[in-house]
Parts: structure tokens; C-alpha cells; sequence
């Protein structure tokens, strides 16, 4: 009989113990934390080697791009004496100084200059580079020039048809 004060409840017996669940495993967590982990790890080294890519490549073209530049310098500052110094050896052979003092002097004088590009290259042991420059003119029209330089007792020189 059941008493007007409780409610009804059925019987139930007597659930057995539950054993300890083992805790959740976070693998989900654990897989992200090691791959961005590796990312990093990855991305830094392609940051160190592209920094020291960067660095090696710099430093071998710096050398042939100021030697260019020093040459321009010299034309746009009328100094011929001091360009034709910055000669190679076979150019100047072609060329003797008061020769390419009136070579440069009927040219149109330059008035500014900007590095486009510069290429270095070994080929069967002789390392030559190629300058490509953009020549502002006193004219004011602007002329896209190559300058070939070869190394030549350890400096950079003009080499070819130097302007």
C-alpha cells in the first residue's frame, strides 16, 4: 500500500558499481599541437635558409652591381679617365683612352641611372656578370642598357661595348 504523503516509485534493483572511466583522451588537441609544432619548425628553417639564400646571393652580385654603378658614376660625372680605369683588360686593348674619351662624348651624357638587374655566373672557371640598368639621359629619354663585366684579378671590369 502506498502512502498518500509519497509518491509512487518502482522498485529498482540495485545497480552494480560503475567502473572509473579512463580519462578523455584529447588526441584531437595532441594532433593539432604537434603539427603546428612541425609548422613552425618548418617555416623557420625556410625563414633561416631563404635569409641566408638572400645573404649568399647578395653577396655575389653586390660586388659586380657597385662596380657598374662606379662605372656609370664616372660617365655621368665626366670622368672618362676614371671610367676607362674600370675597363677589362680586352676593352681597353680595343679602345685607347683618348679613343673612348671621344666615344663617351658623342654619346648623349647621362644624368641619373637605377639598377634593373644583376646576374652572376661561373662558366668553365671564368666568372662574368651582367648589369642591367636603366640610363636616364639628358634628353630625358631613358635607356635600358646591359653592361657585361668580367672578374678580373679579383675586381669587377667593364668588359664589351661599354657604352
Amino acid at each position: 500500500m502506498t502512502h498518500p504523503h509519497q509518491p509512487y516509485q518502482p522498485y529498482q534493483p540495485p545497480q552494480p558499481p560503475q567502473p572509473p572511466q579512463p580519462p578523455q583522451r584529447r588526441t584531437l588537441r595532441t594532433v593539432l599541437i604537434v603539427v603546428g609544432g612541425v609548422l613552425v619548425l618548418c617555416c623557420g628553417g625556410a625563414g633561416v635558409g631563404g635569409f641566408f639564400l638572400y645573404k649568399g646571393v647578395k653577396g655575389a652580385t653586390d660586388p659586380a652591381r657597385q662596380a657598374a654603378e662606379s662605372f656609370v658614376t664616372d660617365l655621368e660625372a665626366g670622368d672618362t679617365d676614371g671610367a676607362y680605369g674600370q675597363l677589362c683588360s680586352q676593352t681597353r686593348g680595343r679602345y685607347a683612352r683618348d679613343a673612348f674619351a671621344r666615344g663617351v662624348a658623342q654619346q648623349p651624357k647621362i644624368r641619373g641611372h637605377k639598377v634593373n638587374g644583376v646576374n652572376v655566373s661561373t662558366v668553365n672557371g671564368r666568372t662574368s656578370a651582367t648589369v642591367n640598368m636603366a640610363l636616364t639621359l639628358d634628353s630625358g629619354f631613358t635607356d635600358q642598357h646591359t653592361f657585361l663585366l668580367v672578374k678580373e684579378d679579383g675586381a669587377w671590369r667593364v668588359c664589351g661595348q661599354p657604352y
